[in-house]
């Protein structure tokens, strides 16, 4: 009889500890379904913590940023630019200046402006004319940049990686079709981070600026809401770039150091809770590194 009612109690056991790791996955597959895209990355190593449909090319909006910057900062090693080399605006960048909607630094005609100025404003703020001014000062033009864009990427052996454009934007937005936007994979996106971090490092300290003041004296903010004292601050993150756009969605590439590693992470299409594009990208940013990475 009591042999019978051990058995009882290990089967009770079992089926709930069963149970109960059907719902813990359950519960994980239902956090990231608010998501088209997602990864965890442990940046040292490249090993993959979490992956869920990374490889689909999906548009990247101002993700896109991460190459503009890895190039420029190669110009900037070279000799080939300096933090002090001066951009007057051109025709090109003024149009996009006009832009409704879109994030800028506002060049004015007639002023000009650093590679320092314009490489914080596209990192910090999301400027898109300042990442198009720069594509203008490595390369001539954007269309030549992007041409170095695609064959880094394809050093990088990114597969799932096309660029059309230095900012990121859509490319129906900028008066091209609406199939000449930007595409990665969150995998992709990883990688690229990982490559950036680990060849200039000094990346960080303008991702991790909370605010900076323009030149003509305006105070703008980052669109990184996790950096500490921002609103949705959480210890340990130091970066990396946020993206939106109509096509993409919410994305979001961080990274951060937690128990002594660093991590990446992407979220990409990220589906808006209610009326609300801004925040769901940085929950959960946050949910996944609390459940893969802080265990």
């Amino acid at each position: 009889m009591k042999k019978l009612v051990v058995i009882v109690v290990i089967c009770a056991l079992s089926l709930t500890f069963v149970l109960k790791d059907k719902q813990l996955i359950s519960e994980a597959v239902d956090m990231n379904s608010s998501a088209k895209a997602s990864i965890l990355m442990e940046a040292e190593t490249g090993e993959i913590l979490y992956e869920n449909n990374s490889k689909q090319p999906l548009p990247i909006a101002s993700m896109s940023k991460l190459m503009t910057q890895y190039l420029v900062l190669n110009a900037i090693n070279n000799g080939t630019l300096t933090w002090e080399s001066t951009y007057e605006p051109s025709d090109y960048v003024q149009q996009m200046s006009q832009q409704a909607g879109a994030v800028k630094l506002g060049m004015v005609t007639g002023s000009s402006y650093t590679v320092e100025e314009l490489f914080i404003a596209m990192t910090v703020s999301s400027a898109n004319d300042a990442a198009m001014a720069l594509a203008e000062m490595v390369s001539g033009t954007e269309e030549a940049f992007v041409a170095v864009m695609n064959k880094q990427a394809n050093s990088f052996k990114l597969k799932e990686t096309t660029f059309y454009n230095a900012s990121g934007l859509d490319g129906d937005y900028i008066g091209k079709g609406q199939d000449e936007t930007n595409l990665s994979s969150a995998r992709d996106v990883a990688v690229l981070a990982q490559q950036l971090i680990a060849t200039y490092p000094e990346v960080l300290d303008i991702a991790s600026m909370t605010d900076f003041t323009t030149s003509e004296g305006t105070r703008l903010w980052s669109t990184n809401l996790m950096l500490p004292g921002m609103p949705q601050a959480f210890p340990g993150i130091d970066g990396l770039k946020t993206g939106y756009t109509d096509q993409a969605g919410s994305c979001f590439v961080s990274t951060g150091v937690f128990e002594g590693r660093r991590i990446i992470t992407v979220v990409m299409g990220v589906e808006a809770g209610g009326n609300d594009t801004t925040n769901p990208r940085f929950e959960l940013t946050k949910e996944l590194i609390e459940q893969y990475v802080m265990k």
